[in-house]
């Protein structure tokens, strides 16, 4: 299990999301979108601080701080 941020996860890859640490506005905020603990995302791109990611169908863009906050699986280490 490789545990990292979701800022610092690979582009391209599958992810699951493991916790939030954060404060209240950002875990409602993040929730809203469906980026819950158990859930599984992928990280489409990257464009300077901005993320873009899907999630149940959706596509979400979401700024590095709150991209910080989400603790996500990776996979295996290398």
């Amino acid at each position: 299990m490789s545990l990292t941020s979701l800022v610092t996860a690979p582009e391209g890859k599958e992810v699951t999301v493991v916790s939030i640490v954060g404060g209240r506005g950002a875990v409602q905020k993040l929730m809203a979108m469906g980026i819950v603990p158990g859930k599984k995302l992928k990280i489409l791109g990257r464009r300077g601080c901005a993320m873009l990611i899907a999630i149940n169908g959706s596509k979400y863009v979401i700024g590095r701080g709150l991209a910080m906050k989400v603790i996500v699986n990776a996979g295996e280490k290398s």
